[in-house]
């Protein structure tokens, strides 16, 4: 799947605006790093508001979507540090359903201090703090496929999120039991024959798999780039004695020669002090 991507430059780094599945910080770490366990110091996540826009459910799926509609306001978070890997797994992710366009959000801050940091503040209440922001966000490009109402953050966490996420033993069983229930009191496996609810993204599907293999090849070429500018740092390093540096150094060679000329004239008559510098004694 290719995203139809609305940009004029690729700047060093992003900031998104994310409004459904990828506002779990378990979803966007394995859409752009091929874990939702990964670690990342890089990025840096808060909520905001999309003003003039609505998130609606999509038929049979999963995840919502966002159309423009003055008037109305969607709440999520606006992360910032992505790099143009993250934004090409992004685009992958998303596919050819939504087109990324650049909108302005506004930063809220939790009013709990305590949920500044993690993802307990991303539906937190919270307020604005006046400042504005420019942020990619992915908007739905199929009005057919809508339907009305909110979609819900929090159910798709308690409910849906392990179709979404890394597989864990807990899910594995909450999957078994669904199963053995469905067949014990069906005797059929139904819901295999329903349509994929994650429409394609989800962790057993082939774009999950092609999503870890994307994810590991941008996390080698980030390696080759860091190790790469790690050595050019280290060359620039050594290179960086200025002239004011180069002058200094001399200065202090010219004051340790008049010193060392001053002892050997203190230890030795002129004429033997000039014999030792490779004058003439004949000179003298």
């Amino acid at each position: 799947m290719d995203a139809k991507v609305a940009e004029s430059a690729i700047p060093v780094t992003y900031n998104a605006f994310f409004y459904g599945t990828l506002m779990a910080p378990e979803v966007l770490h394995r859409v752009i790093y091929g874990s939702s366990s990964h670690p990342s110091t890089s990025l840096t996540i808060v909520p905001a508001l999309l003003p003039d826009y609505c998130r609606h459910r999509v038929r049979f799926a999963d995840y919502p979507a966002i159309i423009s509609e003055p008037g109305h306001t969607v709440r999520g978070t606006y992360v910032s540090g992505l790099t143009p890997s993250n934004m090409r797994s992004l685009d992958w992710f998303e596919g050819s359903q939504y087109e990324r366009k650049v909108v302005t959000v506004k930063i809220l801050t939790p009013k709990d201090k305590s949920h500044v940091h993690g993802s307990s503040g991303i539906m937190a209440e919270a307020i604005e703090t006046g400042e504005e922001k420019q942020a990619h966000t992915y908007v739905f490009t199929d009005l057919n496929e809508l339907e009305k109402g909110e979609w819900d953050f929090a159910f798709f966490r308690r409910e849906k999120l392990r179709n979404w996420a890394d597989e864990s033993e807990e899910y594995a069983e909450v999957d078994a039991n669904v199963v053995k229930g469905v067949e014990s009191e069906i005797g059929i496996y139904e819901f295999l024959d329903q349509k994929d609810s994650t429409g394609g993204r989800g962790v057993k599907t082939a774009m999950g798999k092609e999503l870890k293999e994307l994810s590991d090849k941008n996390r080698e070429e980030q390696k080759t780039l860091e190790e790469k500018q790690r050595i050019a740092k280290k060359k620039e390093f050594k290179c960086q004695l200025t002239a004011g540096q180069m002058e200094f150094l001399g200065l202090i060679i010219l004051i340790w020669l008049c010193i060392g000329l001053r002892l050997a004239y203190a230890y030795c008559p002129f004429t033997e002090f000039l014999t030792l510098l490779g004058y003439p004694s004949k000179l003298f």
